[in-house]
């Protein structure tokens, strides 16, 4: 009901900030109160055992590693319980393999050790934080993740359509895409809801390779801040799962008639049902100093639904954006595992509608591009 009502909304009610204030303290309104390692181990340090224990026994059996490892400590010390070395001893091991479980599967773990082992060989400094530097030098300690999809498209044709002329250049139907988009995690759960605070960058370039002078027909810059609140534990199994909340900047670099710019703030609800899940992302454009392309909204409309449908080893997302002047699309992305890789899959693409670009969002295109990603 909401989503048609949504996509049904008349444009001269408008979407402000308020609204998305509002729709963020009614989703805020479903979090449910429920156990957080964070608590429990407050707990511990102030000598609060025997409620920190039941919290620690709650957390280690939905199979958090760092909660049954304190459980073990405290069964082996008496620490709220009754000592006990053999039930010590089960959740040391189940710590271990739950650990061992998360990670067996990164294809960073072997170049981690491979780092551990250069480290090893580098002469030490007796200054604790002059050796703390030489580490970060010489190691990757740094928590850069992937964001949205990194993907590289040799070959991306488009099917209908016309691209916008490029300083005189004639744009052919075939180009290569790709994409590049990571995050950083800074800090995490500064109002105790188990948020996760981030700052991300995506990159997306359209590359006119196969013409004479292989140029770059348009790239679209995304820099973004945004928090993350979970809204749903493995216990509770809500049909909301997280709150995504951005103030966001997207253009194509250029300058005078060919620049393409806006900023907004932008609200994401994050779902799942059984082994659907979906995004229903909105957005507010800030008010700018000049007024860039004033007329994109009417193109992108104010906002998109997303849905992933994971099955075996095949991953497939679905776009879909609507405005209230009857300009929509539709975008579908698959993936597939290569060689039985986990970080390297067999990548397409399907896009109809407006807004594929920014020089383009107001042109209707039909494209398709195949060609492989590191990350889904």
């Amino acid at each position: 009901m909401f989503v048609c009502a949504y996509f049904r909304w008349n444009s001269k009610v408008g979407f402000s900030v308020k609204t998305l204030a509002l729709l963020t303290i009614l989703v805020t309104l479903l979090f449910s109160s429920s156990v957080k390692f964070e608590e429990a181990y407050l707990l511990y340090k102030n000598g609060e055992f025997d409620k920190s224990f039941a919290m620690f026994d709650t957390l280690a059996n939905r199979g958090d590693s760092d909660a049954a490892y304190l459980l073990a400590y405290m069964y082996e010390n008496g620490e709220g319980c009754k000592q006990d070395k053999e039930l010590s001893a089960f959740w040391y091991k189940t710590s271990s393999k739950n650990y061992y479980n998360q990670v067996k599967h990164s294809r960073s773990r072997d170049i981690d050790k491979e780092q551990r082992e250069l480290y090893k060989g580098i002469e030490r400094s007796k200054n604790p934080q002059t050796q703390d530097t030489i580490r970060q030098y010489t190691q990757s300690l740094y928590n850069i993740k992937a964001h949205k999809a990194n993907y590289f498209l040799p070959i991306s044709y488009l099917a209908n359509g016309d691209y916008a002329d490029t300083n005189g250049h004639k744009a052919k139907d075939v180009e290569t895409e790709f994409q590049v988009s990571i995050k950083f995690d800074f800090t995490s759960d500064l109002l105790g809801f188990g948020e996760i605070y981030s700052v991300a960058y995506t990159q997306l370039a359209f590359w006119q390779l196969y013409t004479d002078s292989a140029y770059f027909r348009e790239t679209n810059y995304n820099p973004e801040l945004y928090v993350v609140f979970p809204t749903s534990t493995l216990d509770d199994e809500k049909f909301l799962k997280a709150v995504k909340l951005a103030i966001e900047h997207e253009s194509n670099g250029r300058g005078g008639r060919d620049e393409r710019s806006w900023n907004f703030l932008s609200s994401s609800i994050y779902f799942q049902y059984k082994y659907l899940f979906g995004e229903m992302k909105l957005w507010y454009r800030l008010p700018d100093h000049i007024n860039y392309n004033p007329e994109l909204l009417d193109y992108l409309g104010h906002g998109h639904l997303k849905f992933m449908f994971p099955y075996k080893k095949h991953l497939t997302e679905v776009k879909l954006r609507h405005s209230f002047y009857n300009h929509s699309a539709v975008e579908i992305h698959y993936s597939y595992p290569i060689f039985s890789r986990k970080d390297l899959f067999f990548y397409m693409k399907g896009f109809t509608g407006y807004g594929e670009s920014l020089i383009n969002y107001n042109s209707r295109v039909d494209k398709i591009g195949f060609g492989f990603s590191i990350s889904r």
